[in-house]
């Protein structure tokens, strides 16, 4: 018998979590086989929430899951799958109605998550689910022709996630928002005409500036730790996706963030 339940409730610990996400996600669409710390870090980076996430167990054996994050009164799906073995059940459609109907009950007013274009069936699910595209983002590699750092200075987080916001046009996705990375080893640099960016081994988790040129400098600035990664980019953003395809960039994914409305029921 499957018994659906939280995983605050399930008996089970994360490394049977991470068994289980490596089976469903050894034929995903991006190859994801994190060892077990990375697992366990990436959780808890993104605020996995026990009591909000679910997994399917039979057996006593972790078959399928929801990893969902708390954020106030926000909760965004850090990711779900279930065991190649136990597809075909209904188990991804349970699950998702056991965490959405728990953010129902505590007062929960959204919930966000992305999904891979192409990746047909979690869409359908969601959708299903209730869930509308809010927004594309694309996700872009990098391999910076000329670095350079003459326009910029290393700054402080605070001072620098202020300055993204006032040029900003756009929200970052919830991996990229500022209190995402409070406390993390990152490099913040700030550009002289007005601008900033925010980043982390390669990793731009949030950029924007006054005019394209800015941008531009921004980008090389960040380069001299070589390729760099841009993930989540609203592709309404026509200066830095322009940008970024100029420089030679390769969009590697695009995805589409989605949100569901929840009724205050608690």
């Amino acid at each position: 018998m499957t018994q659906i339940v939280s995983f605050a409730g399930s008996g089970s610990d994360l490394g049977a979590l991470h068994c289980a996400m490596l089976d469903a996600f050894s034929d995903y669409i991006v190859p994801l086989q994190p060892e077990a710390d990375t697992f366990k870090a990436a959780l808890s980076a993104r605020n996995f929430d026990p009591e909000a996430s679910f997994v399917a167990l039979e057996d006593d054996d972790v078959i399928g899951f929801w990893n969902v994050a708390t954020r106030g009164t926000k909760r965004y799906l850090i990711g779900s799958g279930t065991r190649i073995g136990h597809r075909g059940r209904g188990l991804a459609s349970r699950l998702g109605m056991a965490a959405i109907h728990a953010a129902e009950n505590v007062g929960i007013e959204s919930f966000w998550l992305e999904v891979i274009k192409g990746n047909i069936d979690a869409e359908r699910l969601y959708r299903k689910l209730g869930f509308d595209v809010t927004r594309k983002l694309d996700c872009y590699q990098l391999d910076h022709p000329s670095p350079d750092q003459s326009s910029c200075k290393l700054s402080d987080f605070d001072t620098v996630a202020n300055v993204i916001q006032r040029y900003s046009t756009w929200e970052p996705s919830w991996q990229n928002a500022t209190e995402s990375h409070y406390g993390s080893q990152l490099t913040s640099f700030l550009h002289e005409k007005g601008g900033a960016i925010i980043g982390a081994g390669g990793l731009v988790h949030q950029i924007a500036a006054s005019e394209p040129s800015a941008l531009e400098d921004l980008l090389a600035a960040a380069a001299t730790v070589g390729s760099l990664t841009l993930v989540n980019v609203d592709s309404a953003d026509n200066a830095l996706c322009s940008l970024v395809q100029k420089l030679g960039a390769h969009r590697f994914i695009v995805q589409s963030e989605m949100r569901l409305s929840l009724p205050n029921v608690s």
